[in-house]
């Protein structure tokens, strides 16, 4: 019997299902039970259970433990070409919808982005799908320390957006736009007067920083660069969500730095003032981010293809 004679047999008798051959075929292609497990958004002991259901449905141990990692049965790679090309076809040809009708769509998209970039992004994306698909449903979802690469592949998460520099080697990226840093006052600020402030004025006030101590965050830099600048004593407040910050600017002499697009937002919504930031802070670049398992997903397309229309500048 062929590998995937043995597939299907397994099918009509009620055997494994699709996730433990798509744990299987991770295992085998990652050589490692944690990298597959982050890999499909999976948790070890999950992993683990899918790996013995096949092993007592083939009676074969499948994979052994050795130095490098987990090396592969004789079985296993015998198995190995016909769970890949079950899984592709499931993938690409009986999960992938035909076609997206926006118009007639209700389903629920799962866009991941920080909290401030959910102020920048989805009003104005909601608005303009209210337009395009009204029956379309959003769940906004935080980013996390949790590998993005494995809650993309998982559908966790159909799309997010935000400046990662590691996201994994599955996920595929497109640029948005630039982002320099600028400062935020408020308005009647007794020492910053107009749209500018040179470096030692900068030292001499006091400041806000978002203390936010994470790959996903672009405003760690920005801590380091003010206390590299003015040192710890000029450091008022910290707060761990940037949301947070344009308040206590509102109500004292702090001075907050953020990026242009997301502190324009802010000093209109808490009546601040923009002014050129003095650091030489590098500018970042914005990206919306997808797995490549779901790169000619009609619907995510469809998505990705408006977000370049309403954002992108790049």
């Amino acid at each position: 019997m062929t590998p995937t004679q043995s597939l299907l047999n397994a099918g009509a008798e009620r055997a494994p299902e699709l996730l433990h051959f798509r744990a299987f075929e991770a295992i085998y292609r990652l050589g490692s039970l944690t990298a597959a497990a982050e890999d499909l958004g999976l948790s070890q002991p999950a992993l683990s259970k899918s790996l013995a259901t096949l092993r007592r449905y083939y009676d074969d141990e499948l994979f052994s433990r050795n130095k490098t990692g987990m090396r592969p049965t004789h079985l296993a790679h015998r198995l190995a070409p016909a769970v890949a090309q079950v899984i592709q076809v499931v993938d690409r040809e009986l999960r992938q919808q035909p076609s997206f009708v926006p118009q007639r769509s209700s389903r629920v998209f799962r866009v991941s982005c920080s909290d401030v970039g959910a102020v920048h992004f989805v009003p104005k994306l909601m608005a303009e799908a209210a337009q395009r698909a009204p029956g379309l449903r959003w769940d906004i979802v935080p980013l996390t320390g949790a590998s993005l690469e494995a809650r993309l592949a998982s559908g966790d998460v159909d799309l997010c957006l935000g400046v990662f520099t590691d996201p994994g080697p599955r996920v595929l990226a497109e640029p948005l736009y630039g982002s320099r840093y600028v400062c935020l006052v408020r308005e009647g600020h007794p020492r910053i007067k107009g749209q500018s402030m040179t470096l030692a004025q900068f030292c001499r006030e006091r400041h806000v920083v978002a203390s936010l101590h994470d790959s996903m965050h672009s405003y760690q830099r920005v801590e380091q660069a003010v206390l590299a600048a003015a040192g710890e004593a000029a450091i008022g407040a910290r707060v761990h969500s940037v949301l947070v910050a344009p308040y206590l600017v509102a109500q004292t002499d702090f001075v907050f730095t953020a990026t242009e697009q997301v502190s324009q937002r802010l000093a209109r919504a808490h009546g601040l003032r923009v002014v050129d930031c003095p650091l030489d802070l590098p500018s970042i670049l914005v990206h919306q981010y997808w797995h490549s398992r779901f790169n000619d997903d009609p619907a995510v397309c469809w998505l990705r293809r408006l977000n370049v229309e309403l954002f992108a500048s790049v």
